[in-house]
């Protein structure tokens, strides 16, 4: 593995869009700041009305626990469990046009925000996601704020950024917060969300969700410290899948684990250290070196809640991305955060994935494709019957019908006017049958029923282990309509190629490029695995000056059988200048 230990004490790179630096302005008044988080630490007896304690608040500290109890803080009633918040976002047109223009690049331009009586003048705003990032995105665009991109250090309630997400993902608009609430609900360490009416420019821009960041600040309200590593796998990559892995020399820095600590940008042998771990235990230690090295009841947890909810696009789904690792630097233990929950509460996602009949509560190997850690779990007996054993009770306390369907119905009461007025087209873009939220809730509802009966039967009768089928990358498809078209060489240089081409497909996995060395009749191998699910963009890293090379890019589709490869893109042949 020693290929793999260089790649690892090298800076991760990822491949990722360029964000450019704006604009410098003006502070938000101190005075406002302080009149809101003392009215905030009144707590129930002040005008706020915060409470002392957010239902939806990890459990206290057990022995051995580097989490800590939350206390309130002046963000607490941004993220509200139940509130509707209204956002004013004030962005000039030229730099609204820059925005779009700059698509699928994701650029920062100054804007206003307002919450309330506060105010932040000169903040970053851009576009967020990668389906907001398609230039042709006929719904609305998902936004982040960024209150410290022109003014470092400063803060809005402590918060570093707010992100708002457009919903539009499955019905997301209530997927994202029911299963964020049932996370709470068993004790997971995960970040918190409510809805939020967005007015752009003094004009109503429709119902987001307001989903809480997973940074430094989200640490240190978490856990004892929050000064250690964390690491986020979002576009995959090799690793992401807790696997081994080793690349060849030209791609040292290919993989899936971008740090976003401090402490993970100074030495990642930790991560290497738990994929060796996950991977190369005897099977008759595997049980107690996993309780040593990861918070496993909060692992199996999650796992039943995203099986129960149809959260494929998770390393407990289909997709092994979305999804944080954060180890407390007393603890030898890692935290399994999950992230971008927008995927829930639909059978047959995209049309093709069946939830209901292909995830079996019992077995928790999403489609018959497990993960290494996953698949290793439920090959032990003692892990298994552990999950199975937390299964049963959330399924019982969280996902019963009576249960989830009045709490559906409060959230849709709570946005639904909203909803109406929602300029944007009322359907998920995922579902075009969808006729308006009513038949997306409606469908939600009839998931959580018939959800509940399939994982109680399986759970009380669990049979034999469901058919693995291995993952591996599909070849390209034959010529398809949903294959990419347009790739073009965006940017190059002495050390990097970036590629940019028009996506075609809708509920892709990811894209795989590929890149062949010299002048035609060399083969093509895959290069870059899988950026996210409606990117467009890639950047090589690996080449050497002076080379010719040759690329090309297909789509990867989430199938029961596997996955799926669409036709390949158009062959475009660059030779990198020299140095």
């Amino acid at each position: 593995m020693s290929s793999v230990s260089s790649c690892f004490r090298n800076h991760f790179h990822r491949i990722s869009l360029c964000y450019s630096e704006g604009h410098r302005g003006y502070l938000m008044s101190k005075w406002s700041t302080a009149l809101v988080v003392v009215l905030l630490l009144l707590g129930p007896g002040g005008s706020s009305g915060v409470p002392a304690a957010l239902p939806g608040k990890p459990a206290p500290a057990r022995t051995g626990d580097s989490r800590k109890t939350r206390q309130v803080s002046a963000a607490d009633a941004f993220y509200k469990q139940g509130a509707v918040q209204v956002v004013h976002l004030q962005v000039s047109e030229a730099d609204l046009a820059r925005l779009k223009a700059a698509l699928p690049k994701r650029i920062y331009v100054p804007g206003t925000f307002r919450w309330g009586e506060q105010v932040l003048e000169n903040v970053g705003v851009r576009y967020k996601g990668n389906s907001s990032s398609k230039p042709r995105q006929k719904h609305k665009r998902s936004f982040l704020v960024k209150f410290g991109q022109y003014h470092p250090g400063r803060t809005f309630l402590g918060l570093q950024r707010v992100a708002l997400d457009n919903g539009v993902q499955f019905g997301s608009v209530f997927s994202e917060p029911l299963v964020t609430r049932v996370l709470h609900d068993v004790g997971v360490t995960a970040a918190r969300c409510n809805h939020a009416k967005l007015f752009l420019n003094g004009k109503y821009h429709g119902v987001y969700v307001n989903v809480e960041r997973i940074d430094s600040v989200f640490l240190k309200t978490r856990f004892a410290d929050g000064g250690g590593p964390l690491y986020k796998v979002d576009e995959g990559g090799p690793g992401g899948n807790l696997a081994p892995f080793a690349l060849p020399p030209d791609q040292a820095n290919r993989h899936a684990f971008e740090p976003k600590s401090s402490a993970a940008r100074a030495d990642a042998r930790d991560m290497l250290e738990l994929i060796t771990r996950i991977n190369k235990t005897p099977p008759d230690r595997f049980a107690e070196m996993l309780q040593g090295t990861i918070v496993v009841d909060d692992f199996l947890k999650t796992m039943a809640v995203m099986l129960f909810a149809g959260a494929f696009d998770q390393l407990t789904g289909w997709n092994a991305h979305n999804y944080y690792l954060y180890r407390e630097p007393a603890d030898t233990r890692w935290h399994y955060l999950p992230w971008d929950l927008d995927v829930g509460f639909a059978d047959k996602a995209f049309r093709r994935i069946p939830v209901i009949a292909g995830w079996n509560a019992a077995w928790p190997v999403a489609g018959g494709r497990p993960q290494p850690l996953i698949e290793r779990i439920v090959d032990n007996p003692k892990l298994l019957k552990r999950y199975r054993r937390m299964a049963d009770v959330i399924l019982e306390k969280h996902f019963r019908p009576r249960i989830l369907l009045p709490r559906i119905d409060a959230m849709y009461g709570r946005i639904s006017q909203d909803l109406e007025m929602d300029p944007f087209p009322h359907r998920r873009v995922t579902n075009p049958e969808d006729r308006n939220y009513d038949t997306v809730v409606a469908s939600i509802k009839e998931f959580v029923r018939v959800r509940y009966k399939t994982a109680r039967m399986q759970l009380d009768h669990p049979g034999d282990r469901p058919k693995i089928v291995r993952n591996r990358p599909p070849r390209p498809g034959k010529p398809s309509k949903d294959a990419p078209t347009g790739l073009v060489v965006l940017s190059m240089t002495a050390s990097t190629v970036t590629l940019r081409w028009k996506d075609n497909a809708d509920g892709e996995a990811g894209h795989i490029v590929q890149r062949a060395v010299g002048e035609p009749g060399k083969p093509f191998r895959n290069l870059i695995g899988r950026p996210g699910r409606n990117s467009m963009m890639a950047t090589d890293n690996s080449v050497v000056a002076g080379k010719t090379y040759r690329y090309r890019v297909y789509g990867v589709h989430p199938t029961p059988d596997g996955p799926r490869g669409t036709g390949v893109s158009n062959v475009v042949t660059v030779r990198v200048p020299k140095k």
